[in-house]
């Protein structure tokens, strides 16, 4: 399960990863564009991966894009893009969403609990340490990403 949380141009997220009964603490889900746009991404690992790969490659061609879940409410991967002129960007199945004057945002298993302490103040990083505090599947080292 992943949990991501931005705030002021830092983006965070945890280090765990399932896969299947087993867990392991050093997934990378978090990259920067090739304008230091910073991507985050939380769902199926093999397509967050894919996906952050095709942005660690310059962004050429199109996207991997998510695929919709069975029951046709979800996902199969959530990208967070916190752009360079401010506010966040989601892209889902279903495309994007734009919050230009979002001021902070979370994704993932842990955003209930990061969205409540980011409301309060705290930074990125600081959001992802309450989810993880909090039992929320966000687990292992936190890291950060800082948009240039």
């Amino acid at each position: 399960m992943t949990t991501i949380a931005y705030r002021e141009g830092v983006m965070a997220a945890d280090s765990g990863s399932w896969m299947g009964d087993a867990c392991h603490r050093w997934a990378r889900k978090l990259t920067r564009g090739p304008d230091g746009t910073p991507y985050g991404t939380a769902g199926h690992a093999a397509e967050c991966e894919a996906f952050l790969a095709w942005v660690r490659a310059g962004c050429e061609g199109s996207a991997p894009r998510a695929r919709e879940e069975d029951d046709g409410r979800g996902s199969s991967f959530v990208v967070l893009v916190a752009p360079p002129e401010g506010g966040v960007r989601i892209r889902t199945a279903r495309g994007d969403e734009v919050s230009p004057e979002a001021a902070y945002f979370a994704v993932g298993a842990g955003k209930e609990v990061c969205f409540g302490a980011l409301f309060m103040g705290p930074t990125a990083e600081q959001a992802l340490h309450a989810a993880m505090e909090h039992g929320c599947g966000a687990i292992g080292s936190v890291c950060t990403i800082i948009r240039r």
